[in-house]
Order: C-alpha cells, then structure tokens, then sequence
C-alpha cells in the first residue's frame, strides 16, 4: 500500500508541476492514468491526505487560489535531485503503462549494472554501514578479495552505476588537494564489476562537511584523479556540432567564449580527467582542443595511434 500511495503523490505532484488544475481536472486525469482503480475513485478527503502528505515528504506545497490548486516550492527543488528524477520516472512508467498501443515503439536503454548491488549500497549508506567486496578490475588477471569500504554516494555515468568510496587504512593518493585530506583515501568503485559484496554490522562516521556534489561539480563523468590539476579548457568546435553544445552542454561550467564564421570556442573550468579526454574524442573531427596546450599534445599523440591502427590494417 505504500508503494501505491508514493507513486499517487508523484503523479499529483508531475500533474501539477505542468499547470495549476481544478479538482475536477485533477479527478478526471487520475481516472485515465494507469494507477486508478474503478472502485477507488479519487476523493476531496483522499485529495487532502495526499496534499499533507506531499508537504511532509518533498517539501512542496498544494495550494489552493479558490478555484486551482497550484504547487509552490517545485521549481526550487534542483533538476539533479532524487525528487525530481522520482517525479519523472513515474510520469514516464505511468505514461507507459496508459500507451499500450504504444510499447513496442517507446525503447529504453538497458542500464547492465546497478540492480543486484544497488539497493544493498544504498542501504548500508543509510545505516553507515561498512561493506566488503570482491573486486574484478578490467586490468587484473584476477579479482581483489575482501575489500573494506565505506561507501559515500552512488553516481550513475554512461549507463554504469558507480560508488564512491572512503577506503580505511589506505593512504592518500598523489596531489590530493588540501580540501580533501582530511577525508582520507577516496576510491571509486564500479558496480558491475563487484563480484560479492557483504553489509557488515561495523559502523562508520559519514563526515557532515562533506557534499559529493561539490566533489564532482569541477570534473567530467566519475573519475576523481587528482594528479589532474583545475585548469580552463579551450574546445573549438565546428559546423552542426556547435548547435548540438549549445542544447547538450558537456559541463556545468560550458561558457561559449567566442563566435565566428564557421565555429564557436567554447571554454570549461574543471579537471581533465580520462572520462573527459574520451568524451573529447567521441566528437571527432568537429572538435579541437585548443589549451591546454599538454591536453592538446596528448589527444594528437592519441589521434596519430589512431591513423597508424588503421595504416597497419
């Protein structure tokens, strides 16, 4: 019953988020969704639980002007935030679920890793719980048993779901920033690649000045390494290509510096790590690296293996 009555104050509050509704509008939109029952229809005594109850969990107020209720505190809520993604995704299930004529033309990207170990992590953050896993790195012949963790957050990057890690007892890797030390030794952590993993009952203190989000705002997808310094990050892009930055920004910190007949120079300030060097190459030839001069030395030294792979062949 629960699980029922979260996705019907998801629904409500998707419904609202669009436009401010009467109750009847509201009623009538419920009867047509895929969680209506015939025999339960929507009540004003029912409507006003769900309205308390959606102030209590989310924060977000129904309000009524004496003719549509409208939500206050919605476009507050960040577009990152694990309301906003529950928000959508039961929109979409139920939108789904409603378009049977529609299934086989709606087609959703399988995401391989995350399910059998997801809830489990989630879980043991929430007790602060240490965790211990068996470990299979793409590098190694052989898996690394029985590693103790403290598992921080969880980050999804290009269909793989991730975790960040404080490893006690490790030490702290090169060129870590003051900032930083005093959290220890930070490790990231595949979940697809996590052969066993087992919740202990030994405890860990979640440091409460530490916001993963801030760690990640300055890098590109999950790699944290440090021995690549905060620095700005020059692209010139061209053609079609320019639009396709403009509407999908590759990071928080995308500024279009300059415009000129052909290209734009777009400018990032952040780490460039290996997650974003790659994301660099995936655009091909409508893009160049224009500073720093090193990442520009390397993505032609990359590019030059490339040319010979296909001489050879």
């Amino acid at each position: 019953m629960a699980k029922i009555l979260l996705k019907n104050y998801l629904w409500l509050i998707d419904k609202l988020s669009k436009r401010p509704m009467s109750f009847d509008e509201i009623s009538s939109s419920y009867e047509r969704s895929s969680l209506f029952e015939p025999t339960h229809p929507l009540q004003v005594r029912t409507f006003y639980n769900w309205r308390e109850k959606i102030d209590e969990l989310f924060g977000f107020q129904i309000v009524y002007d004496g003719s549509r209720y409208h939500l206050h505190n919605y476009e507050n809520a960040g577009s990152d935030t694990p309301q906003k993604w529950l928000i959508q995704s039961i929109a979409v299930t139920d939108r789904f679920n409603h378009s049977v004529r529609l299934k086989k033309r709606i087609l959703f990207e399988d995401v391989p890793s995350g399910h059998v170990f997801l809830t489990t992590i989630i879980d043991a953050m929430e007790s602060c719980k240490e965790i211990i896993i068996d470990y299979q790195k793409f590098s190694n012949a052989t898996p690394k048993k029985g590693i103790r963790l403290q598992p921080y957050c969880v980050k999804m990057h290009n269909r793989r779901w991730y975790m960040l890690c404080h490893v006690p007892g490790e030490p702290l890797p090169e060129n870590t920033p003051e900032e930083y030390k005093r959290l220890g030794c930070l490790k990231i952590y595949a979940l697809d690649r996590i052969q066993r993993l087992e919740v202990t009952p030994d405890p860990f203190h979640y440091p409460n000045h530490f916001r993963p989000k801030e760690l990640f705002a300055d890098y590109f997808g999950v790699c944290i390494g440090f021995d690549a310094p905060l620095q700005k990050v020059v692209l010139r892009v061209y053609g079609e290509q320019v639009k396709y930055l403009r509407t999908l920004p590759l990071h928080q910190s995308q500024h279009e510096a300059a415009i000129a007949d052909g290209y734009s120079d777009f400018e990032y300030n952040l780490h460039p790590t290996i997650d974003f060097f790659q994301a660099v190459m995936a655009l091909g030839s409508k893009v160049e690296v224009k500073e720093p001069s090193s990442l520009r030395e390397t993505m032609a030294e990359e590019l030059e293996r490339m040319i010979q792979n296909y001489r050879k062949g």
